[in-house]
């Protein structure tokens, strides 16, 4: 049988500028999902690198629970458009995740909010890069 490999968190915090702020929508990942319109939670990253991200939601998430997140980057396309030889006629704003949860702790009053740390499964490889290059930026 095969051990069991772990996901080290530090390569989300320990990743540079990873404190940045990003919007993002959050759901259950489901064959459902694309039938019906699984409730979505809103949230805002804790930390967030290409490996996963760390935030707080009021929803609890069993370890091993597949998510799909949409992440949020200011002038997303515009960022994008520097990697790719295509346009468009709409500008997206989000790109997609699926992550993996891998550690659901209380935090606050009564447990009523969630840190949630995803390690990310499967994200766009131009995507990766676009965000790779918004954290390198700034402060």
């Amino acid at each position: 049988m095969a051990e069991k490999q772990s996901f080290d968190p530090d390569l989300i915090t320990g990743y540079p500028k990873s404190k940045k702020k990003v919007n993002l929508q959050i759901r259950r990942f489901s064959v459902l999902n694309e039938l019906t319109e699984d409730k979505k939670s809103k949230a805002q990253s804790i930390h967030i690198s290409p490996y996963g991200l760390e935030f707080h939601v009021p929803d609890e998430f069993v370890d091993g629970t597949l998510l799909k997140i949409d992440v949020s980057l200011p002038n997303y396309w515009s960022r994008k458009q520097s990697f790719v030889d295509y346009a468009r006629i709409d500008t997206p704003k989000t790109f997609k995740i699926l992550a993996k949860v891998v550690r659901t702790e209380d935090v606050g009053k009564r447990g009523k909010k969630k840190l949630v740390t995803a390690q990310t499964l499967n994200i766009d490889e131009v995507d990766e890069k676009v965000l790779r290059e918004f954290l390198k930026e700034g402060k």
